[in-house]
C-alpha cells in the first residue's frame, strides 16, 4: 500500500504567499495524506523554520514536527514531504501512517491508547 498527498494548507499563510522574511520564518503547516487511490485523507501537522528563526528563538526544544529549511518554499515543502510519502510504503494505512508519524505530528496519534 502506498500513500500520496491529498492537500497542503496553513492557517498561518495562504498558498502560494511566502512570509514577509521567507529566510527567518516559522510556519505551521497541515498536510492531508492518504491512501493512495482514495478519496480519504488524514491531517498530519509540522512546522517550517529557517535556521535565521532558530537562531533567534533559541530556546531548547525537539525535532519532531520540525522540517528545517534554509527558506520558505512551497514547492521545497511539496518536494519533502513527496519523499517522505515515497519512503512510507507498508501493509496497511495504519503502518504507513505510523512511519510517517515519526516526522510529522499525526492527528490519530496515541488514539485509543
Amino acid at each position: 500500500m502506498k500513500a500520496e498527498l491529498k492537500g497542503l494548507i496553513s492557517p498561518d499563510l495562504r498558498k502560494p504567499l511566502t512570509p514577509e522574511d521567507p529566510m527567518n520564518c516559522s510556519v505551521l503547516i497541515e498536510a492531508n495524506i492518504g491512501q493512495k487511490g482514495s478519496d480519504g485523507s488524514e491531517i498530519f501537522n509540522f512546522v517550517v523554520v529557517t535556521p535565521q528563526w532558530l537562531v533567534a528563538n533559541s530556546e531548547v526544544r525537539w525535532g519532531k514536527g520540525y522540517l528545517l529549511l534554509p527558506e520558505f518554499s512551497w514547492q521545497e515543502i511539496e518536494r519533502m514531504i513527496g519523499r517522505l510519502i515515497t519512503s512510507a510504503s507498508g501493509e496497511s494505512w495504519q503502518e504507513i501512517a505510523i512511519k510517517l508519524s515519526k516526522y510529522m505530528d499525526w492527528e490519530f496519534e496515541g488514539y485509543g491508547s
